[in-house]
């Protein structure tokens, strides 16, 4: 996990690795690796929005990537994540 611009706690960051390792365990030995990246992205009605960005790179090479944009960290975790294991449970699908 990378984070530019937003600053966790050691809680907070092992809050991020459950959120994003619980959307992923289903797949088990499908998925090689997952990586996240917080950061802020500037609103364009004012203020500053936190986004996630979540990549998974299945055992068959393909990587797959969501984002997710809102107010609050654990929103935007939770919400990349979910898409990210939708995006997964499709590829899988389609293999099968």
């Amino acid at each position: 996990m990378t984070s530019a611009g937003i600053t966790l706690t050691k809680a907070g960051r092992g809050e991020v690795r459950r959120r994003v390792l619980l959307a992923m365990s289903r797949f088990g030995q499908e998925v090689d690796g997952v990586r996240a990246h917080l950061g802020e992205a500037q609103n364009p009605l004012g203020g500053v929005d936190q986004r996630c960005r979540v990549r998974a790179r299945l055992h068959s090479g393909l990587v797959l990537r969501a984002e997710a944009i809102g107010g609050q960290v654990e929103t935007t975790v939770g919400r990349s994540a979910t898409r990210l294991a939708l995006l997964v449970a499709a590829a899988l699908d389609g293999r099968r």
